[in-house]
């Protein structure tokens, strides 16, 4: 993995800026007076294009965020590639795994070369952080994945480690990494496109994402899942505290000047035309909390009573959004599965569903308006609603998470209600709320009557609604974890790719993406080793996490 430095960014070039592209050391390049080297800028301009990259542009946001992430949670359904009926495209697989080694030896490079000197303690800090951050989605992704010895500038093929031993690493990492900020320290300023330098929140990002990973343990190692979650809960600098304090970071048009297409990735696949409502996230969100579809008169087929985030996270059809005339007016999913052919079928086509609301990607926040798409949203990469159903997941198992679990519950709830400007009164009436939605989960935590409708399903189901639309990374871990929320199996799944094809025993897609093509060949050994020792490179495999029958 060694090459040399390839491009500067255009952006920074005021401030001496330069982006790594590899693990090559410093010492190693021919010196120049005109190229930037770390005794003539400030290292915190090589962690900045990092942030941007690792976040994906919007081909990679495409492939792995949405035709992956988001079509195996069901956020969305009914695209045209072979990932949708379970089958993952390698070279799409290739291309995230090819970037993330890109990124990590970006990362590494930022620590080595800083790591000895305390007037960057914090920017190393912050890279470490980064680096679980993005360590734990490809971990997530595939499993077992190199990771200790990973870009270590040694030459050699990096062999993988357990998964096991990573999140092991990964909650210490954060432990340590938090605990090290210095409030008075080193200050990353506009270089840090997270926080813009406010070392409090990366204290409470890193302990948000510690017990992140705390609880996807609880099901194949709960006692450490328990210890890290309750540590998490009562490390220095706390967790996020309030929607003010979701982590998010700037996707802005003007971001080409790093590389191509770092504007937001769900309005650009709104604008093709894509972000279409599964089926399962219309009966998980039909008749929860019992309060009435606005306007309900003037459509045709829409349901009575709607949780009242569904119609501000899906519109309900028309011409604005691009709709057939006699398919206007209809507040509908498509099944999650649908082979191609029946996916093209006019009742079925994208545009003649409900696709993501116009609340997220439009200039206004009326849907029944003509309007423009916004390209330049914030990305969200942790909501504080989040860390309020973890903490009452955490508290229904026992743990000390410093409050009951109704109350957080509840507070999720109220975060995620507030994020789409949803009043007090219909929060108030929406708690209290007894009627269930198709699954039969209802929204009041007392309330345990019927199928679906455990404490731990209406907390699952409640975070995995907040999280929309950024954080289907967590709803699909959820549902692979806990095989929570309800969902629908995958309608017409490729043989092969998913557990029990069409059954409800384990509830739908598959439960990893395969390695890419490549590693067999360029790493093979290594990656033989990784396979025995998972039981195969398939689809069906396991996480380490995902300990469910």
């Amino acid at each position: 993995m060694k090459t040399k430095i390839k491009s500067y960014l255009l952006m920074f070039v005021l401030a001496g800026t330069s982006v790594l592209t590899s693990c090559e050391s410093f010492d190693s390049l021919n010196e120049n007076p005109n190229s930037p080297t770390p005794e003539k800028i400030d290292p915190v301009y090589l962690l900045s294009p990092v942030f941007i990259r690792s976040v994906y542009n919007v081909d990679l946001y495409q492939r792995i965020h949405n035709l992956y992430v988001d079509t195996y949670a069901q956020y969305f359904s009914n695209d045209k590639y072979s990932s949708n009926v379970c089958v993952p495209n390698n070279d799409w697989t290739q291309q995230y795994w090819d970037a993330h080694w890109g990124w990590i030896a970006n990362l590494n490079e930022v620590i080595r070369i800083c790591e000895d000197n305390p007037k960057h303690n914090n920017l190393v800090q912050v890279a470490r952080i980064w680096r679980i951050w993005t360590f734990g989605r490809a971990t997530d992704l595939f499993g077992d994945i190199p990771y200790s010895k990973a870009c270590d500038d040694s030459g050699e093929a990096a062999p993988y480690d357990t998964q096991k031993d990573i999140y092991y690493d990964m909650v210490k990492e954060l432990a340590e990494a938090s605990a090290a900020l210095d409030p008075n320290g080193d200050n990353l300023g506009t270089g840090d496109l997270i926080f813009g330098g406010n070392v409090a929140r990366w204290k409470a990002f890193a302990n948000s994402m510690r017990l992140r990973l705390a609880m996807r343990m609880s099901e194949v190692d709960p006692n450490k899942a328990k210890t890290e979650a309750e540590a998490a809960v009562k490390a220095e600098g706390g967790l996020l505290s309030s929607i003010a304090e979701d982590v998010k970071i700037v996707r802005k048009n003007a971001y080409y000047l790093v590389d191509y297409g770092f504007y937001n990735g769900v309005s650009h696949l709104f604008n093709g035309g894509r972000m279409t409502m599964s089926y399962s996230m219309q009966k998980l969100l039909t008749n929860l909390g019992g309060i009435p579809f606005p306007k309900k008169d003037s459509y045709k087929e829409v349901p009575e009573y709607c949780d009242p985030r569904g119609p501000i996270y899906f519109n309900v059809t028309n011409e604005y959004n691009g709709a057939g005339e006699e398919y206007r007016g209809r507040w509908r999913g498509v099944p999650a599965g649908y082979t191609q052919a029946v996916s093209l079928e006019p009742n079925n086509v994208n545009k003649n569903n409900s696709r993501v609301g116009v609340y997220f990607v439009g200039s206004t926040k009326e849907t029944d308006v003509p309007f423009t798409v916004n390209m330049d949203r914030d990305q969200t990469i942790m909501y504080y609603s989040e860390v309020c159903f973890l903490r009452a997941e955490g508290a229904l198992r026992g743990w000390d998470m410093g409050g009951s679990a109704q109350s957080f519950y509840e507070e999720g709830i109220r975060a995620s209600m507030k994020e789409v400007e949803i009043s007090e009164d219909v929060i108030a009436q929406y708690l209290q709320s007894t009627m269930p939605n198709m699954y039969g989960t209802t929204v009041l935590f007392t309330d345990t009557k019927g199928e679906n409708n455990t404490q731990l399903a209406k907390v699952i189901t409640q975070k995995y609604l907040s999280g929309f639309p950024d954080n289907g990374w967590e709803a699909w871990n959820d549902y692979r974890r806990l095989s929570l929320p309800t969902l629908d199996p995958f309608a017409m799944p490729e043989s092969g790719y998913v557990v029990e094809k069409g059954a409800m025993g384990w509830r739908g897609s598959l439960r990893r993406i395969i390695y890419p093509a490549k590693e067999p060949i360029v790493n093979e050994a290594n990656y033989n080793e990784a396979v025995a020792r998972i039981g195969g490179d398939k689809t069906t495999t396991r996480m380490w996490w995902d300990a469910q029958p």
